[in-house]
């Protein structure tokens, strides 16, 4: 494995541990009230349309490349007001900046600026999952998202479907916004909505910090394991922190968030000897 390869999955493995770790608790929370376990369908049904589309029909890869085009920097908007944790003043400027090294930066400055808006794009779809899916129902459709990622690479329909959307994204002559790359390395969509998923899911619970270093450490490794297998899910590294993490609920108990802070005491918080005794 060269150099670059190397600094190139830690890289990616990093945004990833990243969108896990930036989502706060309360992010677009006004969306509870469409939850139903039939959501939980879309998580596969990424992978699928994605992969039997392109296939089906040459002309759905370029609908579907023109589709993130346009709509992944809108949702990176929503990520950046909605959904990211942090002061809101730097929040906004910071994608301000990722904006405009899209748009005018060439190099690997702008490859990384096109990457992050990407992922915070599949971080927005990330939380808006969270918030559309029972927590009974997330971890079925995570496993069943990942299971047919393998299947589907498995039997080359995977490699194909790649193929084809490849092309229809050189044919596009504008940023597309359809995966994070990093020199000769790149993570597909789903695979960042998925670690989106994983942040929205641990949101303001204490293992959100430790899963996303989890998250770092698996998707390092399994990105160092591809000269040996050729080919990997990147699905399965997300998959595998969600398993851990909910084993550790069940242990260890539901998920609890972290306790907000409590104001500062002031000179009025007890009341005086003469109040208390009246």
């Amino acid at each position: 494995m060269s150099l670059s390869s190397f600094f190139a999955i830690l890289v990616l493995a990093t945004i990833e541990g990243g969108l896990v770790a930036l989502p706060r608790a309360d992010a677009l929370a006004q969306l509870k009230g469409l939850r139903s376990p039939a959501w939980a369908a879309l998580l596969p049904g990424s992978i699928l349309l994605g992969t039997f589309g392109p296939l089906a029909a040459p002309w759905a890869a370029r609908a579907l490349v023109v589709l993130a085009a346009i709509a992944t920097p809108a949702l990176a908007a929503v990520a950046i007001l909605g959904v990211v944790r942090g002061p809101k003043l730097a929040v906004a400027a910071a994608g301000l900046g990722l904006a405009v090294g899209a748009a005018h930066v060439t190099g690997w400055l702008g490859e990384t600026s096109d990457s992050l808006i990407t992922a915070l794009g599949c971080l927005a779809l990330g939380a808006v999952l969270v918030r559309l899916i029972p927590v009974k129902w997330m971890l079925v459709g995570v496993v069943c998202m990942c299971a047919a990622d393998v299947v589907l690479l498995m039997s080359g329909a995977g490699e194909t479907a790649s193929r084809v959307m490849s092309g229809a994204t050189a044919s596009v002559h504008v940023p597309t916004f359809d995966e994070a790359s990093f020199g000769p390395i790149a993570t597909d969509y789903p695979d960042l909505v998925l670690a989106g998923v994983l942040g929205g899911f641990l949101a303001g619970h204490r293992y959100q910090g430790r899963a996303a270093m989890l998250l770092v450490a698996l998707a390092a490794g399994s990105g160092m394991l591809l000269p040996l297998v050729g080919w990997l899910p990147a699905t399965v590294p997300v998959t595998v922190a969600f398993i851990i993490f909910c084993l550790e609920h069940r242990t260890r108990g539901s998920l609890v968030p972290r306790p907000p802070k409590r104001p500062a005491a002031t000179a009025r918080s007890a009341p005086a000897p003469h109040e208390a005794a009246a």
